[in-house]
């Protein structure tokens, strides 16, 4: 199963995706990364006390790290929060960022509402994606786009699995300079 994660990591660098799925090599992690583990539990603990009201939505249950399966579509994630309506499921995320969600992180988002709209059978329309310390809120309207780019990021993730061969990167030196496999790809910097 691909794991949603893996969307914002393709966009990164495809490259990643081959080295965390095809090879045995143990990544060496960049600092914010670290950063971000810690701020996914400070917030995960934080959320258990909080009302949400500046969301303005009216919610049956929420979920926090749920982990969700799919095998029609060969998916599979940890969802970080998830709001239950009565007609409808909103996925959000907590991104360690000061600046807005990348297009990445959005196709990462509505990876997760796919888990959710077809675990619960509801309607999937929106998402929240929490960033910065001071939480700021991005609200994403999903949209055909993000849909159908989401399910072709999943068809090359698909391809780099079967085809277990080096994809070509168009990765800049600064993105390399930030990656856990910079010492593997012996094409770079």
């Amino acid at each position: 199963m691909i794991q949603i994660n893996l969307i914002r990591q393709y966009h990164f660098c495809p490259r990643i995706v081959y080295f965390n799925l095809l090879t045995n090599i143990k990544p060496v992690y960049p600092r914010h990364v670290r950063l971000g583990v810690d701020y996914h539990k400070l917030q995960e603990k934080l959320s258990k006390h909080r009302k949400f009201t500046k969301l303005h939505i009216s919610y049956n249950e929420i979920l926090q790290e749920k982990y969700i399966e799919n095998e029609q579509f060969d998916i599979c994630g940890k969802i970080d929060l998830a709001f239950i309506c009565d007609d409808e499921v909103i996925p959000c995320e907590f991104k360690n960022i000061a600046s807005k969600p990348s297009y990445s992180h959005i196709l990462q988002l509505y990876g997760y509402g796919v888990l959710l709209k077809d675990e619960y059978n509801k309607k999937l329309s929106k998402g929240f994606i929490f960033h910065s310390n001071n939480l700021k809120l991005s609200h994403i309207q999903f949209n055909l786009k993000i849909e159908e780019d989401f399910f072709k990021t999943i068809k090359n993730i698909k391809q780099i699995v079967s085809n277990n061969i080096l994809p070509n990167s168009s990765a800049n030196e600064l993105k390399c300079s930030q990656c856990e496999y910079l010492n593997f790809c012996d094409d770079r910097i």
